[in-house]
């Protein structure tokens, strides 16, 4: 043990390394539906960003207004970026995974805040 190390952060130091490589392989009938998934619902963003249209939609409140023009588009980014997060089963580590999740939320809360300017 390095003499800089303490007990604590050689615990931190062997989860970190048991997050190098998932434990056990995701199956390809998960990492199909998460591509699957990300076509889907990053498809809705991007059509709502070429027909500057967004159909209503319903949630616990009643249903919401279809969107148009800008605010149609800043829902189209919001959703696309959204969509992106099922990708994240894809890629090798949990460490990748992680901050390929936080990099996508960042993008989502952007979008979130520009688009409600």
């Amino acid at each position: 043990m390095p003499p800089f190390a303490s007990t604590s952060h050689v615990g931190l130091i062997q989860v970190l390394a048991r997050m190098q490589k998932p434990s056990q392989p995701i199956p390809a009938t998960v990492k199909v539906l998460a591509v699957l998934m990300t076509l889907v619902v990053s498809g809705i963003g991007v059509l709502a960003v070429a027909t500057h249209y967004a159909p209503a939609r319903s949630s616990r409140q009643g249903i919401l207004p279809a969107l148009q023009g800008a605010q149609a588009d800043a829902f189209g980014v919001t959703i696309f970026f959204a969509g992106l997060l099922p990708l994240g089963l894809l890629l090798g580590s949990a460490r990748r995974a992680a901050w390929f999740g936080c990099i996508v939320g960042l993008l989502v809360l952007v979008s979130l805040f520009f688009g409600a300017r």
